[in-house]
């Protein structure tokens, strides 16, 4: 087994073969995590997740502000580490790829990331 030092606050056990995922890298994981989870699909925690695939097969103009509006709330309630400043959606039904820009909530220079997702991943 591997042993390294963790050298920032924000970390998880890696799925791979390296021991740990630190700093943004974990908080990417975590968002991708979370727009994975269709809310409901996990037993243990049944409001995890995001309902962002209820809009999937929407005309363009009524699933995109739904999506979007679903991606904050479930990013604000599970993820309160970040702060999502944008999300931009492109593609079409049923292939859209999101662009979340967030900041770490408690950074006080305000560094913008960038998790790419699609509904593929």
């Amino acid at each position: 087994m591997n042993t390294t030092t963790l050298q920032h606050t924000h970390w998880q056990i890696a799925p791979n073969d390296i021991d740990s995922i630190q700093g943004e890298d974990d908080l990417h994981q975590c968002i991708k995590n979370i727009l994975s989870t269709r809310k409901g699909s996990d037993v243990l925690r049944p409001e995890f997740g995001s309902n962002h695939f209820d809009y999937i097969d929407q005309p363009f103009d009524v699933s995109v502000p739904n999506m979007v509006r679903e991606i904050f709330m479930a990013i604000a309630t599970w993820e309160t580490r970040v702060v999502v400043q944008q999300v931009l959606i492109t593609g079409k039904a049923p292939h859209f790829f999101f662009n979340i820009k967030w900041c770490v909530a408690e950074d006080i220079a305000r560094q913008i990331y960038t998790t790419e997702f699609s509904n593929g991943n």
